[in-house]
């Protein structure tokens, strides 16, 4: 038995040996809810008893299932790689799983997997994003119908304008505590793109891109078109999208701002890298090269 190959179908392990068929089955888990579980969290709440029970009294050469293999290998079992021919042969031997109980496991761990990765601190900076910019416009649109919308001083539509002004302020409220929740999402995941072009429009890039890993690979030129809303052309388009909204971009002549625009997207770019692979603090020297091309584009005269 300590030859076995340990191959998952649906929700139980198979230990199969050099025989054809499998020598010893085990469900992972009682039901296919905490079968699911398992399997989408490698194992790493620990293996279930009677499954950990098994695999102590008949300890495995290899696994086929990477979620238990890398729960396998945390417990400090020994594991071979064996050969692809070795591994066909044993997935081919393995009982067939019903079809009904595989539709069901895959529909779970499907679920599961999902609300994994939508609480993944990624997912949550982009929902928060995309929430954010929403909300901002139906504010400016609020804003913008305040304007238009004209009574007299004895209006008989006052109270509703009393009511609606305090909506307003209530929604404006809602959209401050919003935008702070999303600046300090940004500067948990990506404190190098949030120290360069400011926590919100770092948000709003990942938003967009959308991912860090996107991000990341994108060459500056294509960071400073980012979210812009016309497509760019030879003879007429935009020269910069969600940058327009960077840090010191206010500190920079009008004139100049293109240029400051594609300095600054060449450093988003440096900061996105970072905070995608290496995770090293970047954001003093990012920061004070951001700086001087201010400052230089402040002292320097067009031509």
């Amino acid at each position: 038995m300590a030859a076995a190959v340990l191959v998952r179908g649906g929700t139980r392990i198979h230990w199969m040996g050099s025989g054809r068929g499998a020598e010893r089955s085990i469900r992972i888990a009682p039901t296919v809810e905490e079968t699911a579980e398992a399997i989408a969290t490698s194992f790493t709440n620990g293996i279930p008893a009677a499954l950990r029970t098994s695999l102590a009294s008949h300890p495995p050469r290899a696994c086929l299932d990477p979620a238990l293999a890398s729960a396998l290998r945390r417990i400090g079992t020994p594991l071979v790689a064996i050969p692809l021919a070795e591994e066909r042969a044993a997935r081919e031997s393995a009982p067939p799983t019903p079809a009904h109980e595989e539709r069901e496991l895959s529909i779970r761990l499907a679920r599961r997997n999902l609300d994994i990765a939508l609480r993944s601190p990624e997912e949550t900076l982009i929902s928060l994003a995309r929430e954010e910019e929403r909300v901002e416009r139906a504010l400016l649109r609020e804003e913008g119908a305040a304007e238009q919308f004209l009574t007299g001083i004895d209006s008989p539509l006052q109270a509703y304008v009393e009511d609606w002004g305090k909506f307003r302020e209530r929604f404006a409220g809602h959209h401050a505590r919003l935008l702070a929740e999303l600046e300090q999402a940004a500067e948990r995941f990506v404190p190098n793109l949030s120290s360069v072009v400011g926590p919100r429009v770092a948000a709003r890039l990942v938003s967009h891109a959308p991912g860090l890993a996107a991000l990341a690979r994108m060459s500056a030129s294509r960071l400073q078109l980012l979210g812009s809303r016309r497509r760019p052309s030879t003879s007429r388009g935009p020269r910069f999208g969600l940058i327009f909204r960077g840090a010191r971009l206010t500190d920079v002549p009008a004139d100049r701002v293109g240029a400051y625009a594609r300095s600054l997207a060449a450093l988003a770019v440096v900061a996105a890298r970072a905070d995608w692979s290496t995770r090293k603090d970047l954001s003093p020297e990012l920061v004070a090269r951001r700086d001087r091309r201010v400052d230089q584009l402040r002292r320097r005269r067009p031509n």
